[in-house]
């Protein structure tokens, strides 16, 4: 299990779900795909973010880095399976935590 106190998550318009935040990826064969974003957090000094191509209920989780110019970010596959399923414990914990707001 991820340490709360180094793992905070951020929200990305959970409060109006009509306005999700959609970024535009370039994929290797050229072509471009929207995804949600769904959250970010950080785990040991590393950033990640779960995505999910619109319209799709599957989320990918991948790690970030924010390029120099503030406006593009490069992802990567995490490698390390522990490592992943780390980060995947965390974002499995705070996408339930909405799952039992809505039942309430």
């Amino acid at each position: 299990m991820v340490d709360k106190d180094r793992t905070q998550i951020e929200e990305h318009d959970h409060d109006d779900l009509m306005k999700p935040e959609i970024i535009t990826l370039d994929m290797e064969d050229g072509s471009t795909k929207d995804f949600v974003v769904l959250a970010i957090t950080e785990v040991e000094e590393q950033h990640y973010i779960a995505l999910a191509e619109v319209g799709s209920d599957e989320y990918d989780i991948l790690s970030f880095t924010e390029n120099d110019d503030g406006e593009t970010i490069d992802l990567n596959v995490i490698a390390d399976d522990d490592l992943f399923d780390r980060v995947a414990d965390a974002f499995e914990e705070y996408f339930a935590s909405f799952d039992e707001m809505e039942q309430m």
